[in-house]
């Protein structure tokens, strides 16, 4: 039977239904007050649904491009520590051409100390390049932007390595395409200037001075060489010649003794000047005496005429006489009684009997004459001097001692000679390897050794391995070949960084990669060039390591920039996406208290309403009980 067949009052049946209506109310005040929110689904308010959702899905939006931005933040701070340790190593490297500064000197001490430092220089270089290589993060490296890059062309570099003496050229640290020309001329042959021989040859008492040598293969620049006389007339003479801050010294005495090369020592150190040297004791064959005359040995030894008498006097008079004829000889003065040393007896107690000889100066005492008994060496008296430097240059000439004297007394006699006389060395042949820049516009001329030759362009280094022996006998043939750099891959802005700050992607910011590696299109620093060989050498490395400096100062500053915008937006961001999402919960969120005190109501209404439908059941059970 259905309802409809059971007939309620109008008071019961209005009491159903407010019954019913207020469980729908409890039912749905539950479910906010179960889920917090008041606008569960469109049905439940379609207006706020949709706004809430548009808001909390931006909110959505921007958190996740809060996590990019924290992502770039990283790849940018890793950029910046590979910088800070590049300009640690950029420090180091000043540090070692400072110290390079401080041993420019000519000796091999000095070129050995540069050698060393120019490779401990190129080591840092390459260090620069790994650490650069190495602050990416994740796919994204910041330091090793750009990817332009320029080299010379195979053929190029085959026609260079084609000539006679060169070998593995090449263009290092190129900045734009260029055209080197590599000519070899010459034969590395030293010579100086014939008029300037003339003249030093003049005016300092020399005859037959030649400057000549051969390319070093360990330097290449040469100056002025400087001859300079100083002593008096009569006295001990010095001759000093320089180049290139290097000196070499040549002694002699007394205008008429022939001059010796400088690494002439004496057999006895710290002669008096004396004029007399007594000669006593036993005299046997085969003993030896020397005379040091200003640092010259002169050996005599005893024969059987010297020891024919049985008397000792005789035979110290025998060797008395021959190096009284030793001396006289040797200080230009003749022999016996026409020289300058006479021999006279020793009669030291006065007893009539002879104990020895005396050898003295027949001139006035101090006039310069030196010399000792039993000194030892095995260098004779050469009339030429040979000076060799250690850049390849020789420099030899003998003194004439008439043009000496009249030098030495043309003025009043006693004056000191210190003028100097300067050799300019030509330049025609001093360079075995030329280059030229495209035009044919000098820029350098290189400098030959037998390990790797370079030379610094604004636009590159030109590179090449020299064997000098091979470049030297080729020289004249006058060959040249051009060394090309072109253009090898375009730039490329791959490691470029993007940073989106909304969600529309109509706010970003581009955070432009920077090549910071030593190559030309990055920080120019170049490998160091000719082993530091010479101050243009070291001043290359400085000007480099200077603009490495500023451009990693600008390139730290520009990341130091876009961070601290990326930074700024990321806290814009998280504060805005947190207005965004309580905006949203502004309009679905259910107020738990309303919530709660209407629940209250409802209940009350629900127990009301059954206690009126049990009333109203009560009156019909009264009728039943009548039955």
């Amino acid at each position: 039977m259905s309802t409809s067949d059971v007939q309620l009052t109008a008071g019961m049946r209005n009491n159903l239904l407010l019954l019913q209506k207020t469980n729908k109310q409890v039912e749905s005040i539950q479910n906010r007050l179960a889920t917090g929110n008041k606008v569960n689904s469109a049905l439940d308010g379609p207006t706020n649904f949709f706004a809430a959702k548009g808001l909390s899905v931006r909110a959505g939006d921007l958190s996740k491009l809060k996590e990019s931005m924290g992502q770039s933040i990283s790849t940018i701070q890793a950029g910046d520590k590979g910088i800070t340790a590049i300009e640690s190593l950029v420090e180091q490297a000043k540090g070692l051409t400072t110290t390079a500064y401080g041993n420019l000197g000519t000796d091999a001490a000095s070129i050995a100390t540069r050698k060393s430092l120019a490779e401990q220089f190129n080591r840092i270089k390459d260090q620069i390049d790994k650490i650069a290589r190495d602050s990416g993060y994740q796919g994204k490296n910041l330091l090793v932007g750009n990817g332009l890059t320029l080299d010379s062309t195979a053929e190029s570099r085959a026609d260079v390595n084609s000539i006679a003496g060169l070998s593995n050229s090449r263009v290092t640290n190129v900045v734009s395409a260029d055209t080197y020309s590599v000519r070899v001329s010459g034969t590395g042959a030293i010579s100086a200037d014939l008029e300037d021989i003339a003249k030093a040859e003049d005016a300092r008492g020399l005859t037959s001075l030649k400057v000549s040598g051969s390319l070093s293969s360990t330097a290449g620049n040469f100056s002025d060489i400087s001859i300079q006389m100083r002593g008096n007339s009569g006295r001990e003479r010095t001759l000093v010649v320089t180049e290139n801050g290097e000196s070499r010294t040549v002694k002699f005495f007394d205008n008429t003794q022939s001059a010796t090369a400088a690494n002439v020592t004496a057999g006895k150190s710290g002669v008096a000047q004396v004029s007399q040297v007594i000669i006593g004791g036993s005299i046997e064959k085969g003993d030896t005496f020397t005379a040091t005359v200003n640092g010259q040995a002169f050996t005599y030894t005893a024969v059987d005429d010297d020891v024919t008498s049985a008397v000792p006097a005789e035979r110290r008079a025998a060797v008395a006489e021959k190096l009284r004829d030793i001396v006289d000889n040797a200080v230009g003065g003749g022999t016996g009684a026409t020289g300058r040393f006479s021999i006279a007896d020793v009669d030291e107690d006065g007893d009539g009997t002879i104990e020895g000889f005396t050898i003295t100066s027949s001139e006035t005492t101090g006039t310069g004459v030196s010399f000792s008994i039993g000194a030892t060496t095995t260098n004779a008296a050469e009339k030429a001097v040979s000076i060799s430097f250690s850049s390849g240059t020789v420099v030899t000439f003998t003194v004439d001692r008439k043009a000496l004297e009249d030098l030495g007394t043309a003025a009043n006699g006693t004056s000191t000679i210190e003028k100097n006389v300067d050799l300019t060395v030509s330049a025609t042949n001093l360079n075995g390897v030329t280059i030229e820049r495209s035009g044919n516009n000098p820029r350098g001329a290189g400098k030959l050794s037998d390990g790797e030759n370079s030379l610094a362009f604004d636009s590159g280094t030109v590179r090449f391995e020299v064997d000098s022996s091979v470049l030297k006998q080729a020289a004249s043939a006058n060959l040249s070949n051009n060394l090309i750099t072109v253009q090898r891959t375009d730039a490329n802005t791959e490691n470029d960084l993007t940073v989106q700050f909304n969600e529309n992607n109509t706010s970003t910011i581009s955070v432009a990669s920077q090549n910071i590696q030593t190559d030309g299109q990055g920080l120019r620093l170049d490998y160091a060039q000719n082993g530091f060989l010479d101050r243009a050498d070291i001043d290359k490395a400085v000007a480099s390591l200077d603009f490495a400096t500023t451009k990693l100062r600008s390139t730290s500053q520009a990341l130091s920039t876009n961070l601290n915008v990326i930074q700024t937006r990321e806290t814009f961001t998280s504060e805005f996406s947190n207005v965004l999402t309580e905006g949203s919960n502004k309009l679905v969120q259910a107020d738990q208290n309303e919530e709660g005190a209407n629940l209250l109501l409802l209940q009350t209404r629900q127990q009301l309403g059954t206690i009126s439908l049990s009333l109203a059941n009560q009156a019909q059970q009264a009728i039943l009980r009548l039955f």
